[in-house]
This record gives structure tokens, C-alpha cells and sequence, in this order.
């Protein structure tokens, strides 16, 4: 969720020809291994401020294949870099290469920014979030802006003056390029003109019926698209997708003209957590694709039950799990292929997820947890799975998680000072961008940014 950078790949729709269509950013880069445990010294950091005073970053985005220019947004109003500190509102723009903050770009969003995404073509960099002004005039929950110079595109005036965004993505799909944003505005997934802001009527999916007792109303929380652009998954509050059981989770098929709901829903989805926190209840929360396209992963808040251990997947037991366990608290993969059952779910023992990332080499997870390898734990406790004696994997906020075995693996960085938790991870060709509210990373003082690059 809140990722920006994407490529493109060529597929054959319906016999229309090749058709043009970015991956999801988060599984544009393949990686041949597992980052390191070290960031750079480089990057920015939020700044604790009397007006602020708990700051995090919740949404990176490179501008298209230049890593020279990153943008990081979230909820702050200064960082610093080196020893300077610059007023930022919410968003910052910096060389990613060197952490240079810009000083030509210097736009103050009135409020949280939970999404971003840019379009090289146009020198671009589309803003998504909670907020109510842009540079202290008038602008709701989006806005697209210069990447250079910060300056709004008095152009692009999308269908909607309140609600929240909380992902963007830009496509192509049969030659038209496309602003994919999910959130709890509009139709709650809608496919905007890039240039205009006009919603092209593409999903015209009808997505409904909030969760009882779930806080908010009707909304998508995260969206991902495989790398073929065949399909595209998302989370959020509702029940229904154009009048079908799909509590928390849809899928849908992209067609060359219009998206359709798909039949693949796993049904443990639609099971409750025992949490009975308003923010909780709708627990699915940021997902992504595996590089092949073959499998997508889901990140989860809630809490399992302590009396129902029949809703917990065990890996030990493997094809011996009773079908439908849930997905709460914990990283579920599931196979495009079979959505009866899922490849395998690694639990936190009571702490949420957030995000996820896939590199092919590693699922990079990130949240306020523990312990991951911990389907026995509750309340926190690092219990492992306590038939088989396997112990709980000590992962504090941060982990990856071995994409064949579902296990944890030695990746252990660990943040200092979480409180909510990470909500943006974010490959490139290089390395892994994480965003987040912690003070260190790996011992290393990386306030709310870091990157670590690969070997």
C-alpha cells in the first residue's frame, strides 16, 4: 500500500494483441537475494516537533526508473538530512542516490498522505491520502503535482471534494493509460484519466456493505495487479462486490474495456478475528504479487482466538489443515491457481501486519509485531507452535519470510520505537525502501526512512 514505481510487460487480451501493462510497483523488482541487514547513512529523517510529535513515513514512490528522485510521504513537518532540517509538509522530495533533500519542491499537504505513485512520462507525482488543502488552498484526498517544482496540475481535477485515498497505481491497459485509486471516495475503486482526473468508467464494480462495528464506512484499503495485468486484488471494509459475498477481499479480472469480478475468493477470509476494535475488524490489510504472478500475498491485523485453534494453519500439518483457517494477525500466500486453501500463513501471536513485499527471494513483512513462526502465541507472547516444540522467530517490527517455506528467515534487522507499525516497503533495483514510524533500523538511527541495499 502507498508505493508508486511501475513497469511494463506485454500481454495478449482476448485476442486484441499485445497490450501494454504496468506491474504493481511492489513486484516490479525481482531480487537475486535477500537485502542487507544495514542501511545507508544518507537518507532523511522525520523529526519529532512539538506540532508533531509522533511523525511516520507511509508511502514511498521513485520517479519511474530514476532512483535519483524519490519522493516519501506520510505525516511530519520536518526532516532532516545531514545536518540540516527542512520545513516539510507531509511529502518530500530527495535524491535517492544521496538523500539530497530538493529545495525546489516544497508543497505543503494539509494533512496524511497514505499513497503515492509517479508517471515519468509527465514529469509527475500523484498524492493520495487524508488531506484537506494543498499549499493551503482547497484539494481533497488527491492531487498531481510537478515533480520538479511541487506545483499543482490545476488540469487534473478528480470526481470527488472528501473521503480518503489509500493506494494509487498507474496502468495501461489496451493502449489507455490509466490512475487506478482505492479508498473510500466514489465507487471506491475507480479508474481515473491521468491528465483530467475524470473517471473513465473502467471498474465499474459496485463495492458495499461496511463490516458491523468496522470503523469507517465502505472502503478499499489496498490494491496490487499482477505482472501479466490480468488480475487485480484488494482489500478493505465491505461485504459484497456487485451484490457477491466478498467480505474484505475481491478480485477482479482486467479486461481490455472494463474490469469483472472474479469467481477465486478464499473463504477464511470471511472469518471474524477476535479483535473487536473498530480499526481491526476489517483486518486484511496491504498485499502483493510474487514476481511470477503466480501467488499473492496479504498482510492481516485482528487477533485469532485462543479458543479456536481449528482456524489456525499449522505448518507442520501441511495438507492435513482443516480448510478455511484465517487470516488474522499474520501473512497469508495464497495460489492463483486454487482458492480453497492457502500456501501456507505465518502468524505474529497478536500483533498486526501491515505490509508486504515480494522480491521473489524474500516476503518482506512490516508492522508493530514481535515474533513471526508463533501460531501458538496470544497476546503478544512468543509461543511458536507447541506441539512440534518449533519456536517463535523474534522479528520486532520488521522480517522476511522465506516465500517457499512460509517460515521466517535469518533476515533480522529489527526497528526501535515502533508504535502503529510500518505501512510502506518498497523495492527498486537496488535494495528495499522502508517506511515506517521507528526511530532505528538495525541499531542504526533511520527516523521513519531507511534503505537497505542489497549485498
Amino acid at each position: 500500500m502507498g508505493v508508486g514505481r511501475v513497469l511494463s510487460v506485454g500481454v495478449a487480451l482476448l485476442g486484441l494483441g499485445s497490450v501494454t501493462v504496468p506491474a504493481y510497483a511492489a513486484v516490479a523488482e525481482a531480487h537475486p537475494s535477500v537485502v542487507g541487514t544495514s542501511a545507508v547513512s544518507y537518507t532523511p529523517q522525520v523529526v519529532s516537533t512539538t506540532a508533531v510529535p509522533k511523525p511516520h513515513v507511509d508511502a514511498i514512490a521513485n520517479l519511474g526508473d530514476d532512483a535519483d528522485t524519490t519522493f516519501a510521504g506520510g505525516l511530519f513537518d520536518t526532516v532532516s538530512q545531514g545536518t540540516r532540517s527542512y520545513p516539510r509538509s507531509n511529502l518530500v522530495s530527495f535524491d535517492g542516490a544521496t538523500g539530497a533533500v530538493s529545495t525546489t519542491f516544497d508543497t505543503a499537504i494539509g494533512g496524511q498522505v497514505w499513497a503515492l505513485a509517479t508517471d515519468v512520462a509527465t514529469n509527475s507525482v500523484y498524492v493520495g491520502g487524508a488531506f484537506k488543502t494543498v499549499d493551503g488552498a482547497t484539494r481533497s484526498a488527491l492531487v498531481k503535482l510537478n515533480a520538479t517544482t511541487g506545483a499543482r496540475d490545476a488540469a487534473f481535477n478528480p470526481p470527488f471534494t472528501g473521503g480518503q485515498v489509500n493506494d494509487l497505481e498507474i496502468v495501461t491497459i489496451a493502449g489507455v493509460k490509466r490512475l487506478v485509486v482505492g479508498g473510500s471516495s466514489g465507487r471506491k475503486l475507480m479508474s481515473l484519466n491521468p491528465a483530467s482526473g475524470r473517471d473513465d468508467g473502467y471498474f465499474k464494480n459496485v463495492i458495499s456493505d461496511p463490516l458491523p462495528g468496522a470503523w469507517g464506512g465502505v472502503s478499499v484499503y489496498g490494491v496490487a495487479i499482477d505482472p501479466s495485468g490480468t488480475h487485480l486484488v484488494a482489500t478493505g471494509n465491505f461485504l459484497k462486490v456487485d451484490g457477491a459475498a466478498r467480505s474484505k477481499f475481491f478480485m477482479v479480472d482486467l479486461g481490455a474495456y472494463s474490469a469483472s469480478l472474479s469467481s477465486w475468493y478464499y473463504p477464511g477470509f470471511a472469518k471474524p478475528c477476535a479483535t473487536d476494535a473498530p480499526r481491526r475488524i476489517a483486518n486484511l490489510q496491504g498485499l502483493d504479487w510474487s514476481p511470477d504472478g503466480l501467488a499473492f500475498t496479504v498482510a492481516a491485523t485482528g487477533q485469532i482466538p485462543a479458543e479456536r485453534p481449528a482456524d489456525i494453519w499449522y505448518h507442520r500439518l501441511g495438507v492435513r489443515n482443516k480448510p478455511n483457517t484465517s487470516v488474522c494477525d499474520a501473512v497469508g500466500r495464497f495460489k492463483l491457481s486454487d482458492p480453497t486453501k492457502p500456501v501456507w500463513i505465518n502468524y505474529t501471536g497478536g500483533d498486526s501486519v501491515w505490509s508486504v513485499s515480494d522480491t521473489g527471494k524474500a516476503v518482506y513483512v512490516a508492522g508493530h509485531f514481535k515474533w513471526l513462526d508463533n501460531p501458538d502465541g496470544y497476546a503478544s507472547l512468543g509461543v511458536g507452535d507447541k506441539t512440534s516444540g518449533a519456536p517463535a522467530a523474534s522479528r520486532r517490527g520488521i522480517g522476511a519470510i522465506d516465500p517457499v517455506t512460509g517460515l521466517a528467515n535469518s533476515w533480522n534487522p529489527g526497528l526501535t520505537g515502533t508504535r502503529s507499525g510500518g505501512k510502506a516497503l518498497v523495492p527498486d533495483a537496488g535494495g528495499l525502501w522502508i517506511g515506517n514510524d521507528a526511530t532505528r533500523f538495525n541499531g542504526q538511527v533511520r527516523y521513519g526512512l531507511a534503505y537497505a541495499p542489497l549485498p
